[in-house]
């Protein structure tokens, strides 16, 4: 930790000692997050922080500088009691946790330490970074990237994914090269990658001693190397756009999970099948999407869970929703086996008046319907001053399946919401932003009802009070229980700060399409954005 320390001050140093320098551009960021817990008994929570540590807190520094051709990013890490790593667990730890070079050479970029990148759209590999669920899958290694011509780029690079201030020891090895082209008036971009992953001996011999264990007949030979690849290409057109790539594995050791939620151990190779259309015209938007995945599951450790080890990015084919009751069941996809499908299509009738339809369907390899969503909302602008939102989402959930819970039932939720935002003033800068919610289920905890007023002083303060209420317990003889929360946010040139208080209970969490189980909460947060 003191070695990580005394580097990451050493590169700030040595980063100003030159700053005379006229090419030298220097610029960086901070988030903090903090959180106070305070034991709410009708939460029934049990996590450490809460009986022992009382508080958490994150930070991430990031400093970025470049010079006569040189780029390099430095970012240190600290984490004190945090849940994001593990909700059910406190993590602490701090130190320099990603810093990288890069440089450009005529047509070739070279890049050296920890960098984040993909490979298509991501099916196949990419490293990335989403702190707000505790996600960091950097990769430390080198990268070159070759653009030979405006229409043509080649991309390869190697190293280890990264955990956390250590590195796994799998060694990884991804190559991709596409090419824009024209046939007539249709454009194309047509791509393809590839990937290979090396197991180190340790894993492979912990896999040896497993599958010896098996029943002879589920026996097999575990390797060291998986490959993948994917194809894919973007036909443009007038007003349409076609997407599709297709992504297939070697067989390799992966853990399946059986209905009754035990994992068992099988040699499987797996392949994905994706594709996107779109259209938009004169207001007119249309966006179909289709995707299959079979046992399509690229870790970098067979024995990596939950959200850890990832290779690959399968965000959820389903919308990405924004208001709180309608998001409590958001759903991840399932690398193991799915299919599924999602249209949406907006209209605008003219510049106030607006209307958005979504629906999106997921089943499993058998056909069970897991996951389906209708919505629809409708946008009015009165005036500059006065905007309206209002619509229905309406949820089919199959919780033992999302939340791996084989005991709980499906769910069936019916979401009605509306939003209003009336700017007051003639300059405008003041507005009252208003939701209200309500949430029909006979499942899970029952049916909510949510409510959020916002007072916008910009461009400094804002202030909002929020309330989500249990209204009818799914199980009659439970409480109904409140969930407030108070929020104040003041803004100064490039830094928010936020603080308030907040209840929420236990449910999904996503951004990115990328869902994770959060545990209920009571208490303080703070968190501070800069950029500088």
């Amino acid at each position: 930790m003191k070695r990580n320390l005394i580097l990451s001050i050493f590169i700030v140093f040595t980063f100003f000692a030159v700053k005379a320098q006229d090419k030298l551009e220097i610029n960086g960021s901070l988030m903090l997050n903090t959180g106070i817990y305070e034991y709410d008994s009708t939460l029934n929570t049990t996590n450490t922080q809460y009986l022992h540590q009382l508080s958490s807190a994150e930070a991430w520094l990031q400093l970025n500088a470049s010079y006569d051709g040189f780029y390099t990013t430095v970012r240190y890490d600290i984490y004190e009691n945090s849940q994001l790593i593990n909700p059910n667990e406190d993590y602490t730890a701090q130190g320099l946790n990603f810093f990288s070079v890069t440089k450009s050479i005529g047509k070739f970029t070279f890049t050296g330490g920890d960098f984040y990148d993909q490979i298509g759209s991501g099916i196949l590999f990419r490293a990335y970074e989403e702190r707000t669920l505790g996600l960091d899958y950097a990769m430390q290694g080198i990268r070159m990237i070759y653009k030979v011509d405006d229409s043509t780029t080649i991309k390869v690079f190697g190293g280890n994914q990264k955990d956390r201030f250590a590195v796994t020891p799998q060694f990884i090895r991804c190559a991709e090269a596409d090419h824009l082209w024209h046939i007539g008036k249709v454009s194309l971009n047509t791509g393809a990658g590839f990937l290979n992953r090396t197991l180190d001996d340790t894993t492979v011999q912990e896999l040896i001693t497993d599958i010896n264990n098996l029943p002879l007949k589920a026996r097999f030979n575990p390797v060291y190397n998986v490959f993948a690849g994917t194809f894919y290409n973007t036909a443009t057109w007038k007003n349409f756009n076609w997407y599709v790539e297709g992504a297939a594995k070697t067989k390799e050791a992966v853990f399946l999970q059986t209905n009754s939620g035990a994992d068992t151990l099988e040699n499987k190779g797996g392949y994905v099948i994706y594709s996107a259309l779109g259209y938009s015209k004169s207001g007119l938007g249309i966006n179909l999407q289709y995707r299959k995945i079979d046992d399509f599951i690229l870790r970098v450790n067979p024995y990596d869970q939950l959200l850890v080890g990832y290779m690959d990015y399968l965000p959820a084919i389903s919308k990405q929703d924004a208001y709180r009751l309608p998001a409590r069941y958001s759903i991840s996809s399932l690398p193991q086996g799915e299919s599924g499908y999602q249209g949406e299509i907006t209209y605008s009738f003219d510049t106030k008046n607006n209307v958005n339809f979504n629906t999106s369907q997921v089943f499993d390899p058998s056909g069970k319907l897991l996951f389906r969503e209708y919505y629809a909302d409708y946008v009015k602008k009165f005036n500059p001053a006065l905007k309206m939102v209002t619509g229905l989402n309406s949820v089919i959930y199959d919780q033992s399946v999302y939340e791996n819970e084989p005991q709980d039932p499906t769910v069936h939720t019916i979401t009605p919401f509306t939003e209003w935002t009336f700017r007051l003033g003639n300059s405008l800068r003041k507005s009252i932003h208003v939701e209200a919610q309500y949430l029909f289920t006979r499942q899970d905890l029952g049916d909510f009802a949510y409510g959020e007023i916002e007072y916008d002083l910009a461009p400094k303060f804002t202030f909002t009070l929020l309330d989500m209420y249990n209204d009818k317990p799914a199980v009659a003889t439970s409480p109904k229980i409140n969930y407030p929360g108070v929020f104040t946010s003041y803004t100064i040139n490039q830094t928010v700060i936020t603080f308030g208080y907040t209840k929420q209970p236990e449910g999904i969490i996503c951004t990115g399409g990328i869902c994770r189980i959060e545990p209920a909460f009571s208490g303080f947060k703070a968190t501070l954005n800069t950029n500088f």
